[in-house]
């Protein structure tokens, strides 16, 4: 009588034997027909030679020097980046030059978002500077000077009395 032991080791080694045989090379002796193509076959026509890839070559290198490359917009540190607009006729007639009047940019904050925390669907921003930490949500004063107007996750923005807005962001 066999022990399961010995059932086991005849069960796993007929499967590693089966298993050789089917990846073995075929090592059988060839026959007539097949010696008879084992002669070796002049190369075929469609074989690209040196003068074509040569051609190819250099059409390649016209049509890329042709085109020119739009500058990259997307950022590899995203998961998500924002969709580009299609290009429209305000792009043409943005390419005509007109006479703007400069806008006057406010004196840069001193102020610096460190954070921003929600709490049951409500943000508070985390803002340092003067010395100060600030913890604020929408509608509060910052620095007695500045109104949070809207906190998102990655920004906030500011107003102050004279009705210019200025956005944190968070340092990347």
């Amino acid at each position: 009588m066999m022990t399961r032991t010995t059932l086991k080791a005849l069960w796993v080694g007929g499967g590693l034997v089966a298993t050789w045989i089917a990846v073995a090379p075929n090592h059988a002796v060839p026959t007539a027909t097949q010696q008879a193509s084992a002669v070796p076959q002049p190369t075929s026509s469609s074989a690209p030679t040196a003068d074509d890839l040569n051609t190819r070559t250099r059409r390649l290198r016209d049509r890329s020097t042709v085109v020119t490359l739009r500058p990259s917009t997307r950022n590899p540190f995203r998961y998500t980046s924002p969709k580009s607009a299609p290009p429209s006729k305000a792009l043409e007639r943005a390419a005509e030059p007109e006479i703007v009047a400069p806008i006057p940019t406010p004196p840069p904050l001193a102020l610096k978002l460190s954070g921003v925390a929600q709490r049951a669907g409500k943000r508070t921003a985390i803002i340092a500077g003067e010395g100060q930490i600030y913890v604020v949500a929408e509608g509060d004063l910052v620095a007695g000077r500045y109104t949070v107007v809207k906190i998102d996750p990655e920004a906030v923005l500011l107003r102050d009395a004279a009705g210019i807005e200025q956005r944190l962001v968070l340092p990347q």
